[in-house]
């Protein structure tokens, strides 16, 4: 390697002559830089492992599944994204009782065939943030799923379920839009190992007042058991999470959830506003009655008529 040096000489003078060493007879004549098969080769891998702009995160593939993730502080969302996009720190986990999820954050990749988005949602249970903040992070999961959503997982570690706990669940997803939303939705329950069946049979043999009980049987008994650290438990996790998301897509005849009004409620709306009649600003509150079942409660702002506080159970069972 290096320039091979020939000297001759002529007139009683040393002249150095220097041939171009193999690398050199690869220099672009105009930039200088190599052109050796190997720099070649090392710029394309660079190349094709970064993008010099980032895509927009809202603007999906159709095919894509984009899928969003629900669940309380601590209970192993984070760990369960991980899961799913088959890598260990895409999301960031920790085990206090501190959300690490400030907000919405979004993965893409490839699975089994399907190209996957898994949409992280803020943990549920902070009681040091405002409602309204709340509902505005987890209304920004439909932002990154304009073709709309094929399932809604809600992670709940496997344990005690308090009725505190299944209240914040409910108001999620009450915020994504109530019954509706149910066939969209299945659980996954961390921190078990058990097979499904055998984890349904459990939850079924507790009392029907039960917390987990009722979630179960919300959602109509579709609960995945979900190991995020000891291998190959993780993997397995893995299949059937995405196996169960898939069997709730199917469910719904390939139909996504979207929460895009249609033309007939549209046009509903603007004869409101025509009309001139009073428009009102609501928000709503769960908390317990006193047999210990979730209800919900709706106070509205109406500028004509001043507050109007109506009280009832929510369209969720």
């Amino acid at each position: 390697p290096g320039a091979a040096v020939v000297v001759a000489v002529a007139g009683g003078a040393n002249l150095l002559q220097w041939r171009p060493s193999l690398l050199a007879e690869h220099l672009d004549e105009v930039t200088g830089e190599p052109t050796s098969a190997e720099s070649k080769t090392q710029a394309f891998a660079a190349y094709s492992k970064s993008k010099l702009f980032k895509h927009d995160p809202y603007n999906v593939e159709r095919s894509r599944k984009v899928f969003v993730l629900i669940g309380l502080t601590g209970a192993g969302k984070s760990a369960t994204a991980n899961t799913l996009c088959g890598a260990k720190r895409c999301f960031e986990t920790a085990s206090s009782v501190a959300s690490v999820t400030s907000a919405v954050r979004v993965r893409d990749y490839s699975f089994a065939g399907s190209r996957w988005r898994v949409v992280d949602t803020p943990g549920l249970g902070d009681t040091h943030k405002p409602a309204d903040i709340t509902r505005a992070e987890l209304l920004e999961a439909f932002r990154y799923a304009r073709h709309g959503i094929v399932c809604f997982l809600v992670v709940v570690p496997k344990g005690r379920l308090t009725a505190e706990m299944e209240l914040r669940v409910r108001e999620a997803l009450e915020v994504f839009g109530g019954s509706a939303v149910i066939p969209h939705t299945l659980i996954a329950m961390t921190r078990s190992q058990d097979a499904p069946e055998k984890l349904v049979d459990e939850i079924m043999r507790l009392p029907q007042e039960h917390a987990m009980r009722r979630l179960c049987d919300l959602v109509g008994h579709r609960i995945v058991p979900v190991e995020n650290v000891k291998e190959p438990a993780v993997a397995v996790s893995r299949l059937l999470l995405h196996k169960a998301i898939d069997e709730v897509l199917e469910l719904n005849g390939d139909e996504r959830y979207s929460r895009q009004p249609s033309a007939a409620s549209t046009d509903r709306a603007l004869d409101v506003f025509a009309a001139g009649l009073p428009q009102a600003q609501c928000s709503s509150q769960w908390s317990l009655n006193g047999k210990q079942q979730p209800r919900l409660t709706v106070t509205c702002d109406f500028q004509t008529f001043g507050e109007v506080k109506s009280e009832g159970r929510s369209d969720l069972p």
